[in-house]
Parts: C-alpha cells; sequence; structure tokens
C-alpha cells in the first residue's frame, strides 16, 4: 500500500520502509509520529482520494535522526561599490522511516468519463466557406 502524505507544506509519496528527509518534527529521535493529514491511498488498483483528507488513515513514522540539509550559500553584490557579502544556511531537518500505513478510506464509485475533444472538419479545397444565414426572428434592429 502507498500513500501521499501532507507533511510541513509538502507532499511525500511514501510506502512502509520509506526512508526521507522531511521539514523538522517535534519529535525527538527514536519516537514515532503519527500524522492524519493522508491525501491520497493507493492499494494496487484501487485508489482512495481525500476530500481533502482520506477519512480514518493515517501513517506512523518512526524518527531515525534529527539533521540539517546541505548548506546554501548565499551571495549579495554590488557592482562597482567594493561590495561582497557571503553567507550560507542550513535547514533542519528530520530523518524518518514510513513504518505503518492504515486506511479504511471510502472509495468514491463515481466513475469519470474522458471526453474526446471535438475535432473540426477541415474545409475542402475549392470549397467556399459557407455564410450564415440570418433568420427574421433572431435580427432586431432598434
Amino acid at each position: 500500500m502507498k500513500a501521499v502524505v501532507e507533511l510541513g507544506g509538502k507532499q511525500y509519496l511514501v510506502e512502509p520502509g520509506t526512508i526521507f528527509l522531511a521539514d523538522k518534527l517535534p519529535v525527538e529521535k527514536g519516537e514515532s509520529y503519527t500524522t492524519n493529514s493522508v491525501l491520497m491511498l493507493l492499494d494496487g488498483d484501487d485508489v482512495v482520494l481525500g476530500k481533502p483528507y482520506v477519512e480514518d488513515a493515517k501513517v506512523v513514522f518512526s524518527v531515525l535522526d534529527q539533521t540539517k540539509r546541505k548548506k546554501v550559500i548565499v551571495q549579495k553584490f554590488r557592482a562597482k561599490k567594493g561590495f561582497l557579502k557571503t553567507r550560507g544556511h542550513r535547514q533542519h531537518a528530520t530523518q524518518v522511516q514510513v513504518e505503518l500505513i492504515e486506511g479504511a478510506g471510502k472509495r468514491d464509485e463515481r466513475v469519470i468519463e474522458k471526453k474526446k475533444p471535438k475535432r473540426k472538419k477541415k474545409a475542402e479545397k475549392g470549397a467556399k466557406p459557407e455564410a450564415e444565414e440570418e433568420s427574421p426572428d433572431s435580427s432586431s434592429e432598434s
């Protein structure tokens, strides 16, 4: 089973055993973290979409480490002024592993049919386009 989960305003496609870096979560190393913000569940061909979240669905993570991401270097420069300022920034992150995906979401039974776009008929060569005739009922002069 796979799920699309929202953590820290970002969406992640996860399945049990997946390890990834998410924005800093308020839990300590070794603890578990549970979220109900499951946007979609995928189980084979069965897909359950939330509105915005799937009801009665949750994902349990175990926190492996609290760390920082790779350093980002920012430079400010003004031409011909002798101005150069360099700064670095490292964003805090949490390394998590997906332990369990539970979902008993209600499947939407509506069938969505894809409509094919209508093609315009090509005019034959040498044929003049037909002029639209105005009916006396539809024309009104003021």
